[in-house]
This record gives C-alpha cells, structure tokens and sequence, in this order.
C-alpha cells in the first residue's frame, strides 16, 4: 500500500512539472529553411564554374552572365561576378578578395581520408600549399587556393 501511495504522489509530481513547463521556444526559420548556401564573388566565372566542377565534382545548376549556381550533394555554392550597390543591398559592394594572401573565406571539405583526397584532387590539377599534416587538435588537413584565392581545406576529422 505504501508503495501504491508513493507511487501516485511521485507521478502526480512528475505530472505538475510537465504541466508547469513552457513548450520549448522554436528555432528561428523553423518551417521555411529550404537550404543554405556559400557565396563567393570571383573574378572570372569561365575560370572559376571549371575549377570546382572538374577539381571537386560540383555539377552546375545554373549559369548565367554573372552567376553560377553548383551543387554537391547537400552543399550549394553560388559564384557571382562582382556587383555594385542595389536597392535590395544599398551600399554594399560584392568583390572578390583584393589580395589572394589575404581571404575572408576557407571552404571547408571533410573528408574520410586526406591524404588519398590530397593525392586525387592534385591528380586534378589542384595546387596545394602543402602535403597533409596533422594539427594539435588531431585529424589530418591540407590546404589550396581556389582561381581568386579563397583558401579551400581538406579536412580529415579526428577519430
């Protein structure tokens, strides 16, 4: 009988928590999120849309004067030409980076093995800054420029 009572007392406590929790807040864009993107200004889109398709086997959605759109598998990647200030973005100029020694941006691809990725993509043509190398934190990566410069990693996670 004991056990009967502590049994109801502890689920009608258990019950009163529930009831007294607020419903847990929503995730921003929750519902309307379809993707995401990374966006890169580059200087030549007949030379930049060939690298990533043929080094890195993105398949080109769209291309059009100005913009490309790429995909592969989940990650998009648009290549737009410079552009001025517009009224949807007033004051805001796109380029690329002024200095390739100087980036804003590092393309992260994560990969099972670095070093067979390392020795395919130079197989590509793809101009790496150094072999593999393993950092403090583990794993192993390398490095490369894209056409303007923006760094692209090869990144082997740590087990």
């Amino acid at each position: 009988m004991r056990s009967r009572v502590i049994a109801i007392a502890c689920a009608a406590v258990v019950s009163a928590c529930a009831a007294s929790q607020e419903p847990a807040p929503a995730r921003p864009l929750e519902g309307l999120l379809v993707s995401t993107a990374t966006m890169l200004v580059v200087r030549d889109l007949r030379r930049s849309v060939p690298f990533y398709r043929d080094s890195f086997g993105f398949d080109v959605q769209i291309n059009q004067p100005g913009i490309a759109l790429l995909a592969r598998g989940d990650m998009l990647l648009y290549l737009v030409s410079e552009s001025p200030p517009s009224p949807d973005k007033p004051g805001v100029t796109l380029a690329p980076p002024p200095e390739p020694d100087h980036t804003p941006v590092n393309l992260v691809f994560r990969v099972r093995d670095a070093r067979r990725a390392y020795t395919e993509l130079e197989r590509r043509g793809v101009l790496f800054l150094a072999e593999p190398t393993r950092p403090p934190w583990g794993g192993l990566r390398c490095f490369a420029r894209d056409p303007d410069g923006y760094l692209i990693e090869i990144e082997q996670p740590p087990p």
